[in-house]
């Protein structure tokens, strides 16, 4: 699903990842009859995250993504970003000692994109992990 909405013109691989720590949320839609789930991010760009939970959980069907940056200024309400976004995949972290969620963000609800775009400008990129043999 590709609209004026979706980050669709950054390639997934190539877009810059930011080492964030924010409150995440995983909403199943109602047919699913799940709990909503909470994590923190760890690898956040602006075409998907990766959530950390407790829970192993695997969905096919699309699920809502409820972001939670902290506010910039002491004071200021916090904005929730709302995102339709697909799992890509789940699997356990050793290092973590829990569950590590790939989510690839689909569409935006309103400003969501801008919102998270600002949001991102007052962190650095991750440094990316060269594997040599």
């Amino acid at each position: 699903m590709t609209d004026h909405n979706t980050p669709g013109d950054i390639k997934h691989r190539s877009a810059e990842r930011y080492h964030v720590r924010w409150k995440i949320a995983l909403v199943f839609d109602e047919a699913e009859h799940r709990p909503t789930y909470h994590g923190k991010t760890y690898d956040l760009s602006l075409v998907g995250t990766g959530m950390h939970t407790d829970t192993n959980i695997f969905t096919s069907s699309p699920v809502v993504v409820l972001l939670a940056p902290p506010p910039l200024h002491k004071g200021h309400r916090q904005k929730i970003i709302e995102i339709r976004a697909r799992q890509v995949y789940a699997v356990y972290s050793g290092d973590s000692s829990c569950f590590r969620l790939g989510l690839e963000f689909v569409y935006f609800k309103g400003d969501g994109l801008q919102e998270l775009k600002k949001r991102l400008e007052h962190h650095h990129p991750g440094v990316s992990r060269v594997i040599t043999p």
